[in-house]
């Protein structure tokens, strides 16, 4: 009994490799011949001009946001320092409404901060995403110029020839279409 089940086995194995054989070349045929092309991503997200410029403009909106931030915080400590001062010296009654007073604007402050924080965040991210869009249609002329059916991220690649990467030829192409990308705050 257990010879014929190795024999029914291997049989079943023969059936299945004739099924694949045979499905792979009908497929064969109904495929195009794959040309594949490289482009590096984080390269264009770093090199391109429009992506030093928003780095630029988002580093400089940055510093300019950390530095209200510190002003501010600074403020809100001087006033809290100043409402400890007169604890001692005001009735209760009035330092309560006072501490009331601080802690809706300590509220305040601290959800406009997490709000700026939040935006500045997104500036970053709003840029990349405006370049890769634009990368998109770029990507798909060049796939039709070079005759290529399939791009890859180079990250997910392990070798390739160099000729195969298109990236440089990408970001000529972008920094001619995208120069410069609004970067703002608002």
């Amino acid at each position: 009994i257990i010879f014929d089940m190795k024999k029914i086995i291997n049989i079943i194995y023969v059936l299945v490799a004739c099924m694949i054989f045979t499905t792979t070349n009908l497929n064969a045929d109904t495929y195009p011949n794959t040309s594949i092309a490289i482009v590096d991503l984080n390269l264009i997200l770093s090199e391109s001009k429009a992506a030093k410029g928003a780095t630029k403009d988002f580093e400089e909106i940055q510093k300019k946001t950390e530095s209200e931030i510190v002003e501010s915080d600074k403020v809100m400590l001087d006033e809290r320092n100043k409402l400890i001062e007169q604890q001692s010296v005001i009735a209760p009654e009035a330092f309560e409404i006072k501490a009331k007073d601080y802690e809706k604007k300590l509220q305040n402050y601290q959800s406009e901060k997490q709000n700026k924080l939040r935006k500045l965040e997104g500036i970053l991210q709003n840029a990349r995403n405006e370049i890769l869009e634009k990368v998109k249609p770029i990507l798909e002329d060049l796939s039709k110029e070079l005759g290529v059916t399939v791009i890859l991220e180079k990250n997910s690649v392990l070798l390739s020839a160099t000729n195969m990467d298109i990236t440089d030829e990408v970001i000529k192409k972008l920094n001619k279409e995208l120069p410069k990308i609004k970067v703002s705050l608002d």
